[in-house]
């Protein structure tokens, strides 16, 4: 080996070990880029059911668990909304209803869709406990509902909602869903 050749070798080995290192600084500056971006940033996502049958049963398959699972998918489709999902919860709330209550039912969720759509609102019910009269077929469901503008949660209070069905040819129809006063 003569000193020529050992000193190109050399040369080009600090030229590896230079582009290394430039290529691992870039790569640590674009993960705390990354990272400072994920920290900055913040995400809204509102969740609401992705279907919902319906609300026809076979005769006499009516019980607790159903008429549960048909007021929390109202109450979803009611509370849980955004501007750009409020077509998605009027559709559900339409599926749900019986034909007597159904114009009345989409009347009072036009108002409150026609709000958040102008206010550029979300909101998102959190349910925390149920009461079922089955007898009546009732549910009221107790939670906090929560109004969100872009990112940030403006409002969050305690709601008492109530959900009532009316039998229907075998099966049972959404009647009634609305907030229940204090006293209530």
């Amino acid at each position: 080996m003569n000193f020529q050749n050992m000193n190109k070798a050399l040369s080009r080995s600090r030229r590896a070990v230079l582009t290394l290192g430039v290529v691992s600084a870039g790569l640590v500056a674009a993960n705390v880029m990354l990272s400072a971006k994920l920290y900055s940033q913040s995400n809204q996502v509102v969740l609401v059911p992705t279907t919902v049958s319906d609300g026809m049963v076979a005769r006499g398959s009516v019980d607790r668990g159903y008429i549960e699972a048909l007021a929390m998918d109202a109450v979803y489709a009611m509370y849980n909304s955004s501007p750009r999902t409020t077509d998605y919860g009027r559709s559900v709330l339409e599926r749900l209803s019986g034909p007597a209550e159904r114009a009345g039912i989409l009347e009072t969720y036009d108002e409150i869709a026609t709000d958040m759509r102008e206010r550029k609102i979300s909101t998102t019910f959190y349910p925390r406990k149920m009461e079922h009269n089955f007898a009546n077929y009732e549910v009221v469901i107790e939670g906090d509902l929560a109004t969100v503008l872009e990112t940030t949660v403006i409002t969050r209070e305690s709601r008492r909602i109530l959900v009532r069905f009316k039998p229907q040819a075998g099966s049972v129809r959404l009647a009634e869903i609305g907030k229940l006063s204090e006293e209530e």
